[in-house]
């Protein structure tokens, strides 16, 4: 198991989250019930696809995705 910490961006949701090795950021996101494609994805301090995977005490920071018309 490894032990990630996630954080939505200006909020204050914030959660400490545990995986099993060789989870991805996706497998994260899904156990928080949330959607990848509404979030750009940092970890770390660098942006990264949902299918990377996670490490112990990886930070995960999600800014969420504006859309409108």
């Amino acid at each position: 198991m490894v032990r990630v910490k996630v954080k939505i961006i200006d909020t204050d949701q914030e959660w400490l989250v545990e995986v099993e090795n060789g989870a991805r950021i996706r497998d994260v996101l899904e156990k928080l019930d949330l959607n990848p494609e509404e979030y750009i994805v940092s970890r770390n301090g660098e942006v990264v696809a949902e299918d990377e995977e996670v490490g112990e005490d990886d930070l995960i920071i999600l800014y969420p995705v504006v859309s409108g018309g």
